[in-house]
């Protein structure tokens, strides 16, 4: 190998068992000599005992679910028996093997490859090689993107190749790169002498000028002058079209079965051997590829036959009449019967015009992909199924499903797009109804509240008239985000039937209807049905996602976090896609209402990236809402003022009142913490209308006790008694513990001294308010301040011993520090707050702590984190020091001695 010495140093490198987490990505163009590079640290990976599981991606595959992945694992699938029940369900439903019908868990399929990965790697290291991963199907690219994740504290490497110069958006920035360049000027000179018949003068000077650095380009011309004596005629091409025009030339000297063999194969990339013979002209056989063999454009295995390079199948390809390659896709699809997915792909590529049966089968294809968790390959095939069924109305019904592919996906833009070519397909009122309320959920993905409406709910449909269930849902879910009260009062009517139909309010869908439309009125009966309805078997994604919703809006803050971690686990690289990233930034509400701060931030760091990044819709501007709101309760108000402001620009326009009241009590926090009790009034005062009534029906309500503090610090008492009447009005009997104690907090603040103590005190009586710890320390620490006015100074110094434990467990540095100023205000000599070790692991070892302190293995500590139970325990290890303990038993020890657990 001629100029790859730094390229070979730094893959050695970056896979020694001295790196954090043995990885590796090459980037650059075709040709370059990244699989050569692949290929010879794979070599010698095996002469020093390591085991190789490989895998190259190709574009014949890109739409079968899964397909990268069975490759690669197909050696050590006899392995799977090994795995935990659940893990080897998932893994087997991914490939089309197992036994139960519904969708595999993604999380558990990807914890299944790692725990088996992991496993083949305690006997030695293992390396995981992928080449030309631009071309691998999505599931795929996301199960390796958790791997890569993964990797420290295993002896697993992963070594792998894309074209471009740019990162795939599914493998972790932390993954170290390398951009392979072309050969220098003297080394392409070097490599262009070490040719067989090496071309010389003014031929030499234009192949090195041609070729630019690419050895691939340089072997070939090279290859090209020494049969032809001159260069092709190739005019201003890039590398790739001189390749592909080069591959060609020699592809035409070649007898013609053997050229009818090879577009067969280049067709059919990825299927069998067998598979391939069976679609060539009777009685051919394996010889009739010798001559491409000999010319070294493939190689032959007992099972395969693989192309030297991806650029010769391109060629071969692409330089064949339409024709001649829709022949050889039909005989493709007869020989692959016994493959449904392949067959109607092959099925696909030759039709042009068209074909009810083949509509069908790439439906069938895509159910089935769907099925096993494969949502990016189901899209692919309802897309391309839409184009050919010839009937309007099924391709609208295949376009609008598509659409809701495309938004659990994460795709807004293309089921923006299929929804308003579904809703131009069909002019049936009954499915048309359907395709405009899924262009309306589009339209509040989009941030564009009052189209949304209109599209769901449209100004002819009766007042009075009853909406179907699944429109009904999306409707509801509009009005919550938009908070605009004549869309509220618009579909109260539409819904009084089933508030009080017993058998239609146990569905997931209904309940969500009733409860997000009018929390307090039917908060309690919905209250009632959420332990049935959430603990039924089967729920899907969207099931589950909508009922976590509710919980949360609910406070049933514990099981919303548990229904949302089943969909969106922040461990999950693509959890910010799902559902436009409203899933994820639901998750991490709840996590923050439940005193999760760590997990917050962790589920909402890349969604609120992205909407700096100007990727602005629904789930990335709740995100940043989310992220403003940790930082100023952590003190980082410069960063939580920015954010909220950012929000609010976007919010504001949108008519999005939920996610604008979350962001203005981010700012009100961040005033707080830095003692501007104005500004702090000026944005929780906008929560409330001229008459004191909550803006946002519900979520408005939940700041009627900051307003209360705000108001007092800045003479604004008497409107806050205004603000408390009208909530305490809209509530009636449907508070939850959660708000019983905001409300009675709020009157706390504003009674008069002889009466806030008793509000106080039945406000902390209630245990139940120790699930929001945040809220529930305010009301210590303000009954504390009382109590110091009140020179009830014993009582007063334990409310704020316990108010300072709460936010130092949490983090909440400002209020903290108030604590302790009040404390010392008390006669208490208050030293600084101490160190953390536990707070100063990473989230994720402090989760595993946690955990293990509980007295759970690694093995179930991994199933529930979705790491293996060999980097559980390196956690432990690295942990173990950190913490000042040398066993597991002292864990518990330490995690109870940490204030607020």
């Amino acid at each position: 190998m001629i100029g790859r010495q730094e390229e070979r140093a730094f893959i050695a490198e970056a896979l020694s068992p001295r790196a954090a987490a043995a990885s590796v990505l090459l980037l650059g163009e075709a040709g370059v000599g990244k699989t050569l590079l692949l290929d010879t640290a794979v070599g010698e990976a095996e002469r020093a005992g390591t085991r190789v599981l490989r895998v190259r991606g190709n574009a014949a595959e890109t739409e079968l679910a899964f397909a990268g992945l069975h490759q690669l694992l197909l050696p050590v699938l006899d392995g799977v028996d090994g795995l935990p029940v659940r893990q080897r369900g998932a893994l087997l439903g991914a490939f089309g093997l197992g036994e139960d019908p519904t969708p595999p868990d993604p999380m558990m399929m990807s914890l299944a490859v790692l725990t088996l990965a992991s496993q083949v790697a305690s006997t030695g290291p293992l390396l995981l090689a992928v080449d030309d991963a631009h071309w691998l199907d999505r599931g795929s690219c996301q199960v390796l993107g958790f791997l890569a994740r993964r990797l420290a504290g295993e002896s697993i490497g992963l070594l792998v190749t894309a074209r471009g110069s740019h990162r795939p958006d599914w493998l972790d920035p932390s993954v170290p790169q390398l951009v392979v360049a072309a050969l220098a000027p003297a080394e392409a000179e070097e490599l262009l002498s070490a040719q067989p018949d090496p071309p010389v003068g003014p031929t030499r000077r234009a192949v090195l000028a041609t070729a630019a650095g690419n050895p691939l380009a340089l072997v070939e011309l090279a290859r090209s002058a020494a049969r032809d004596g001159q260069l092709p005629a190739v005019g201003p091409l890039p590398v790739t079209d001189l390749l592909e025009r080069t591959f060609a030339a020699r592809v035409d000297e070649l007898p013609g079965a053997t050229r009818e063999a090879l577009l067969v194969a280049a067709a059919a990339e990825g299927a069998g051997l067998a598979d391939v013979l069976a679609a060539l002209p009777p009685g051919s056989r394996t010889d009739v590829w010798l001559p491409a063999e000999r010319a070294g454009l493939v190689r032959l295995h007992a099972d395969r036959i693989d192309f030297r390079h991806p650029l010769i199948r391109s060629a071969i390809y692409g330089s064949a009449p339409f024709a001649e390659r829709r022949r050889a896709h039909l005989a493709l699809a007869d020989a692959l019967g016994s493959h449904p997915e392949r067959r109607a792909w092959q099925l696909s590529a030759a039709t042009v015009s068209p074909e009810e049966p083949v509509a069908t089968a790439l439906e069938a294809a895509a159910m089935r992909a769907l099925g096993r968790g494969a949502v990016a390959e189901a899209l692919a095939g309802l897309e391309r199924a839409a184009q050919l069924h010839p009937a309007p109305t099924e391709r609208a019904r295949l376009q609008a499903t598509a659409a809701y592919a495309a938004v659990v996906v994460g795709d807004i833009a293309k089921a923006e797009h299929l929804a308003a070519e579904a809703s131009r397909l069909d002019g049936d009122p009954d499915a048309l109804r359907w395709i405009s309320a899924f262009s309306g959920l589009v339209e509040m993905l989009m941030l564009r509240m009052e189209r949304a409406f209109c599209l769901v709910v449209p100004d002819e449909l009766p007042g009075s008239a009853q909406i179907d269930g699944g429109v009904s849902t999306i409707a509801t879910g509009i009005v919550y985000h938009s908070g605009i009260p004549a869309q509220r009062e618009r579909i109260r009517p539409m819904l009084a039937a089933r508030a009080g139909d017993e058998g239609m309010a146990t569905h997931p869908f209904h309940l969500w209807d009733i409860g997000a439309t009018d929390p307090y009125l039917h908060g309690n009966t919905v209250r009632g049905h959420l332990p049935a309805v959430t603990a039924a078997p089967g729920l899907i994604p969207t099931q589950k996602h909508t009922l976590g919703v509710l919980c949360m809006l609910l406070d049933e803050t514990e099981t919303a976090v548990s229904l949302l971690g089943d969909v969106v686990n922040p461990q999950w690289e693509d959890a910010a896609d799902f559902h436009a990233g409203t899933a994820a930034a639901d998750l991490a509400l709840a996590n923050l209402d439940g005193g999760r701060w760590a997990d917050a931030r962790l589920g909402v760091e890349r969604l609120a990236d992205r909407f700096l990044a100007g990727q602005h819709n629904l789930g990335t501007v709740r995100a940043l809402a989310v992220l403003a709101t940790l930082c100023a309760l952590t003190g980082d108000t410069a960063a939580a003022q920015r954010h909220a402001a950012a929000v609010l620009a976007v919010t504001e326009p949108a008519c999005a009142l939920a996610t604008t009241v979350r962001a203005r009590r981010a700012a009100a926090f961040a005033a707080t913490a830095l003692g501007d009790h104005a500004a702090a009034h000026h944005h929780l005062r906008a929560l409330f209308d001229g008459s004191g009534a909550p803006a946002h029906y519900h979520l408005s309500c939940y700041a009627v006790a900051d307003h209360a503090a705000a108001a007092v610090l800045t003479g604004h008492a008497q409107e806050a008694r205004t603000a408390l009447k009208q909530v305490t009005a809209e509530v009636g009997d449907g508070a939850s513990p959660r708000l019983r104690q905001i409300l009675l907090r709020a009157a706390a603040l504003l009674a008069g001294p002889a009466g806030a103590g008793a509000y106080f005190r039945e406000a902390l009586q209630d245990p139940a308010g120790q699930r929001w710890p945040f809220e529930r320390g305010q009301v210590w620490l303000e009954y504390g301040e009382w109590l110091r006015r009140q020179r009830q100074i014993a009582e007063a110094r334990a409310a704020l011993t316990k108010a300072r434990e709460i936010f130092e467990g949490l983090g909440a540095e400002p209020w903290g520090a108030r604590a302790e100023a009040e404390l010392r205000a008390a006669g208490v000599a208050v030293e600084s707050a101490r160190h953390s070790a536990l707070r100063s692991l990473t989230p994720q070892r402090q989760r595993i702590v946690r955990l293990a302190a509980q007295g759970l293995t690694n093995r179930e500590i991994g199933e529930r984190l979705f790491l293996s139970p060999r980097t559980v325990g390196t956690h432990l290890y690295q942990a173990f020091p950190v913490l000042g303990v040398t066993s597991r038993g002292q864990l518990r020890d330490v995690v109870e001695r940490e204030p607020g657990d």
